[in-house]
């Protein structure tokens, strides 16, 4: 819908066709670095032990408990194997002790962190044991080695039409590509960009005289922006809409205003499109018409 309508009844119309803002090759560039950390040496890691053993009474669940330090509070992890438990039998004949392999007993890790462990060892049988265990905990031995590289790259997103490039010779236009945009989304761009400027748009010349004070309330009141829609019958405009982006206004001896505007024809994408909401129900089928 126009602001307001001429035609060459009322105005002297002058039709011109440029070629000054055609681009039909759209480009963007954009230079990226991406930095990576490099692993040239892994991290080495040790386990620190210590045996133990412990003689532990029988009848009464007796227990034992130990607490075992690691050095500068640096373990990682501690891990407990059980390595043996015997009671000992005394054969007469033989001054030395026959060791039978023992079962009723339970050696547990109570509570660790990075500077102590605790182990608590139990017997739960009759027999009077020997229950034998090793500690242990893993430490970093030596840290990681890194190094970082950089390496630089350059995004580039483009959109060409050979239809303009044939009819108007190659037309680059380099887009600035803002900041957090994606390549996909600088490519829309580029590809909205080629389609609004692949061809050229008229421009008229629209000079008019306010000879009537309808025609002098129109010359100054119409906005750069405004849609005119002019009807020139010699030029085959039977209603086409340009926009209004030039404004020349001067009076002569007769006390006249005579306006001269600038008018840019409409591209495709440019032109407003309305909707209407229908009476249907929300869930209906012509919510849009």
């Amino acid at each position: 819908m126009s602001d307001y309508t001429v035609d060459d009844s009322m105005a002297k119309i002058l039709y011109e066709l440029s070629d000054r803002e055609i681009y039909n090759d759209v480009r963007a560039e954009l230079g990226v670095s991406h930095s990576e950390t490099v692993v040239d040496a892994d991290a080495d890691y040790n386990w620190r032990a210590w045996k133990y053993y412990y003689s532990i009474g029988g009848g009464m669940g007796f227990c034992k408990g130990s607490t075992y330090r690691a050095d500068a509070n640096n373990a990682i992890s501690w891990k407990l194997t059980v390595l043996d438990a015997y009671w000992n039998e005394r054969v007469e004949v033989s001054p030395w002790y026959i060791k039978h392999p023992y079962y009723d007993y339970t050696c547990v890790i109570e509570e660790s962190d990075a500077s102590h462990c605790v182990v608590k060892a139990c017997n739960t049988g009759e027999q009077d044991c020997y229950v034998k265990y090793e500690i242990k905990y893993k430490y970093l031995a030596s840290d990681e080695v890194t190094h970082e590289e950089t390496t630089y790259n350059t995004l580039t997103v483009r959109a060409t039409d050979d239809t303009s490039i044939r009819k108007y010779g190659r037309r680059v236009m380099n887009l600035t590509w803002p900041q957090g945009a994606t390549a996909s989304a600088m490519q829309m761009v580029a590809n909205a960009s080629l389609a609004r400027y692949k061809e050229p748009v008229p421009t008229l010349q629209v000079t008019m005289q306010g000879k009537t004070d309808a025609l002098a309330t129109q010359i100054f009141t119409r906005e750069i922006s405004d849609t005119i829609s002019v009807v020139c019958t010699e030029l085959g405009m039977a209603s086409t809409d340009f926009f209004l982006d030039g404004i020349s206004i001067r009076d002569n001896q007769a006390k006249i205003p005579t306006c001269a505007w600038l008018l840019t024809g409409q591209r495709i994408e440019e032109a407003t499109g309305y909707f209407m909401i229908d009476t249907d129900y929300i869930d209906g089928p012509k919510l849009i018409a």
